[in-house]
């Protein structure tokens, strides 16, 4: 899951506006959408990583959060779906890569362009996701000599570290035995090399098709995930089956909603912010309108099928993820189309806030420790205190409030003084022809 910026871009880029007539089309007033070029930077898609990673954080933590604060049950429907976190940030991801370099990668597209594009995305999330695999390396190192348990052995299997440190580890069955939340960044670069070929069409379609046919393209671009997404169990997460990956579901997961994004891009850069939007389509109203769709397909599952049999409940709160909730991926990409467009709307400002601009910007960080820190949290609760009966107790929630802060600043500490200085120092790297 890169957290990708909008900061390595060229000026302002002007909108390639639809040359056909639009009769019918009203002119933007200023009390609803702002004219002019397109910015460089959207400070408020930012803003939206942090939502996504804080969701994903308040997933992986749900247990322990309903356990010992009872009354964050009535957020369980909302916590259960905290995997879509990764599929908004595909989302994300694609129309960010689109919006930042399509003009500079395809004036003209050369193959120098696209490694120059592919070592400025390695130099995101490589370094970080490294370096957190050498410290799931020491920790399992530990495990293993602490308890002497032979599944940690079997996990921590060389050729499934070399996958790693290649980026291909979710190009292939079970992904996770090293960091179970790597996967996302192997999909990520898959989409990656994808994309460096393919942004040659999307340029070409950006001139040439249709508004309406661009909107065509991002809904079937996600209808795949969507379709299959439903028929899977309560609890897959969009990954499992009886507890095992499915096989290809990664690389069509990322696709689909990667170049999702990219299709809404294309749309925003042609109307730019000439666009009206009408009140049903503005970020506000499409952010309620997912939190609400998600609220009622987990209170109102129309087909229950738990992952591996399992009725699991925590204080009378189901803990699986239904999967249904896929249906909101298609308005993942109206809510980042219309934040790109939108600044005087109430969601915008708030995800321009400077708390969610910090947390944006530690996202990438946040994502890739905090299943290493809840491990640790685990072993300490179960182990070490033997709490794990003791839930409500103070200790307990001081464990896990504890847990949960340090899993912040220790991904403050690495965006600060890992992340950032080793993009800076591979992007000298390149020559400037090639930074695209």
């Amino acid at each position: 899951m890169d957290r990708t910026e909008t900061t390595d871009v060229l000026p302002a880029i002007t909108p390639e506006h639809d040359p056909r007539p639009a009769p019918h089309e009203e002119p933007a007033t200023p009390a609803t959408q702002e004219s002019g070029p397109l910015p460089s930077f959207i400070p408020a898609l930012t803003g939206v990583r942090a939502l996504a990673a804080l969701w994903v954080l308040a997933f992986h933590f749900r247990p322990e959060l309903v356990s010992s604060f009872p009354f964050l049950g009535r957020l369980a429907p909302l916590f259960d779906a905290g995997h879509l976190g990764v599929d908004l940030f595909f989302v994300l991801s694609g129309f960010i890569m689109t919006y930042t370099h399509l003009h500079r990668m395809t004036e003209p597209w050369t193959p120098r362009k696209a490694l120059g594009f592919l070592w400025l995305r390695l130099s995101r999330i490589w370094p970080v996701m490294f370096l957190v695999l050498l410290g799931w390396a020491l920790y399992r190192a530990y495990s293993l000599q602490a308890n002497n348990d032979a599944s940690i052995q079997l996990a921590a299997s060389p050729a499934r570290f070399l996958e790693h440190v290649l980026l291909i580890q979710g190009w292939f069955i079970e992904p996770d035995q090293w960091n179970p939340v790597d996967w996302s960044l192997s999909a990520e670069w898959l989409a990656y090399l994808v994309f460096s070929v393919a942004i040659a069409v999307l340029a070409k379609m950006l001139r040439t098709v249709r508004v309406r046919s661009l909107v065509l393209c991002a809904l079937v671009s996600v209808f795949p995930i969507v379709a299959i997404g439903v028929t899977m169990e309560d609890g897959s997460d969009l990954l499992l089956f009886n507890n095992a990956l499915v096989p290809g579901m990664i690389p069509l997961r990322v696709l689909t909603e990667f170049f999702g994004g990219a299709f809404t891009a294309l749309i925003v850069m042609r109307y730019g912010r000439a666009a009206r939007l009408p009140w049903f389509l503005r970020p506000t109203v499409v952010f309620v309108v997912i939190v609400a769709v998600i609220f009622l397909v987990q209170r109102y599952d129309p087909f229950p099928r738990y992952n591996m049999g399992l009725d699991w409940r925590i204080n009378g709160h189901l803990m699986w993820g239904s999967a249904e909730t896929v249906v909101v991926v298609p308005l993942f990409l109206l809510l980042i189309g219309s934040l790109a467009i939108s600044n005087r709307e109430p969601m915008a400002w708030l995800l321009r806030t400077k708390l969610l601009i910090w947390g944006g910007k530690i996202s990438f960080a946040l994502y890739l420790i905090h299943w290493l820190c809840i491990d640790v949290m685990r072993h300490v609760i179960q182990t070490k205190l033997h709490l794990t009966d003791m839930p409500t107790s103070w200790e307990y929630r001081l464990i896990v409030l504890g847990f949960l802060a340090l899993t912040v600043v220790i991904a403050h500490i690495l965006h600060r003084f890992f992340e950032e200085p080793t993009r800076r120092a591979m992007r000298r790297m390149l020559p400037e022809s090639m930074r695209a």
